[in-house]
C-alpha cells in the first residue's frame, strides 16, 4: 500500500479513536493523585511534615498505591504515546 495513503488512513482512525477516548479522560488539575502529589511535595519542601524522609516517602507511597486503586479514569494528554 502506498505509504501516503497509509499515513491518511492511520490519522483518520487516530481522529476517531481520541473521539471515543475524550469521555473516558480528564483534565490533569482534576486528578486526586495529582493535587496530592504536588501538596506533599510542597509541604516536605516547606519542612512542615514532621517525619524522617525514608518514613514520609513510604506513606505517600502507599497513598498514591490507594489513590491509584481508586481511580478509574485516564488523563488527557498522559501516556497516549503508550498506548
Amino acid at each position: 500500500m502506498n505509504p501516503i495513503k497509509m499515513f491518511q488512513l492511520y490519522r483518520r482512525v487516530s481522529a476517531v479513536v481520541d473521539i471515543a477516548r475524550d469521555g473516558a479522560m480528564k483534565k490533569l488539575w482534576k486528578s486526586k493523585v495529582f493535587w496530592f502529589q504536588l501538596l506533599s511535595a510542597g509541604a516536605a519542601v516547606a519542612g512542615v511534615i514532621p517525619l524522617p524522609a525514608e518514613t514520609l516517602a513510604v506513606v505517600v507511597g502507599l497513598i498514591n498505591i490507594g489513590l491509584r486503586l481508586v481511580t478509574n479514569t485516564g488523563i488527557e494528554g498522559v501516556g497516549a504515546a503508550t498506548e
